[in-house]
C-alpha cells in the first residue's frame, strides 16, 4: 500500500479497544460495543476520509470470527482501508483469517506516502500484559533496515508507564527492547498504542508517545486500581507531514451511549 502523494499530508484515524462480540447486541459493562464503535467511525469519517484506519488491539472481546466480521463490515462502511493489530483479548488466528480475506492488514509494515507504519503484535496468549517476542523485534529490525525518512510504530501495550499502577503492571514488559531500537533513530517519529482506555501523551527525546482512548469504555486516569471514567468513546486523528511532523488530536462522542454500568469494579 503506497498510493498517497509523497508530498501530501497523510490523515490516519486510530481507534482502539473496541471489544466487539459475535452478537451485535453484545455489551461490555452494559455498553453495546458495536454500536459505540460505529458511532465513533461515523463521527470520525463524516467530514473527512482518512487514508487509513488503524485499530490498535482488543478488537473482539470474545475472539470470535463473527466478531471480526462485525469489525470488517464496520470498516468497510467507513469506506477507507483498514489495518489492525491484536490486543490481549484477541484471537490472533481468527483475526488474521477473517480480516485478511476482507483486505484488512493484520500486522507487519505499510508504506504510505513517505512514511512507514510498523504494526507490532505485543500479545502474550492468555495474559493481560504485553511482550514483544523475538519475531516481532525482528519485524521491527527489518522494517528499519530500509525505512524511508519517517517511521511511526503501533502496538497494543504501553511501552512506558502512564501513571496508573494497575495498568502499568499489565503494560509491555520489555519496553526497553523497543525503545533501545527507536529512541536514537531520527527516522522513528513516534509510538502509538491502545490498551489503557484513555488519552495520554508524552515525549522521549524526539519521540512522540501517544495512547488513544477506547471506542467503548474509558478507564479513570492516575488510579491505583480499576476504575471507570465518565469520558465518552473516542478516537485519535493523526496527521503526518512529508517533512516528518506529527500532529494529532483526540475527539470524543458528545455523550456516553446508554447502558454503561458506571460503578463496575472490573471485567
Amino acid at each position: 500500500m503506497n498510493t498517497a502523494n509523497p508530498g501530501a499530508e497523510l490523515h490516519l484515524l486510530q481507534i482502539s479497544d473496541c471489544h466487539l462480540y459475535a452478537d451485535p447486541k453484545g455489551t461490555l459493562l452494559g455498553l453495546n460495543t458495536l454500536d459505540s464503535m460505529q458511532q465513533v467511525l461515523h463521527s470520525a469519517c463524516q467530514n473527512a476520509s482518512p487514508e487509513l484506519v488503524i485499530v490498535t488491539g482488543d478488537l473482539v472481546h470474545d475472539g470470535s470470527r463473527a466478531g471480526y466480521q462485525n469489525l470488517a463490515h464496520s470498516l468497510q462502511s467507513a469506506e477507507c482501508p483498514g489495518a489492525v493489530i491484536p490486543g490481549n483479548h484477541d484471537h490472533v488466528i481468527n483475526m488474521q483469517t477473517t480480516l485478511e480475506k476482507q483486505g484488512i492488514t493484520t500486522g507487519g509494515q505499510l508504506d504510505i506516502g513517505n512514511w512507514r507504519l510498523v504494526l507490532l503484535n505485543s500479545q502474550v496468549p492468555g495474559k493481560e500484559h504485553g511482550h514483544l517476542s523475538r519475531h516481532e523485534l525482528d519485524v521491527l529490525d527489518r522494517a528499519l533496515q530500509d525505512a524511508p525518512a519517517n517511521v511511526l510504530v503501533f502496538l497494543h501495550h504501553q511501552p512506558v508507564p502512564i501513571g496508573s499502577r494497575w495498568l502499568d503492571e499489565i503494560g509491555l514488559d520489555n519496553g526497553e527492547a523497543l525503545l533501545f531500537r527507536v529512541q536514537d533513530d531520527p527516522r522513528v517519529k513516534g509510538i502509538c498504542w491502545g490498551h489503557v482506555h484513555q488519552s495520554w501523551e508524552g515525549r522521549l527525546g524526539h519521540l512522540k508517545l501517544m495512547a488513544t482512548p477506547s471506542t467503548c469504555i474509558q478507564f479513570a486516569p492516575g488510579q491505583p486500581g480499576f476504575g471507570l471514567d465518565t469520558t465518552p468513546p473516542g478516537w485519535r486523528d493523526i496527521f503526518l507531514s512529508a517533512t516528518g511532523e506529527i500532529k494529532s488530536k483526540i475527539h470524543y462522542l458528545a455523550q456516553i451511549p446508554q447502558g454503561l454500568i458506571a460503578d463496575s469494579v472490573g471485567y
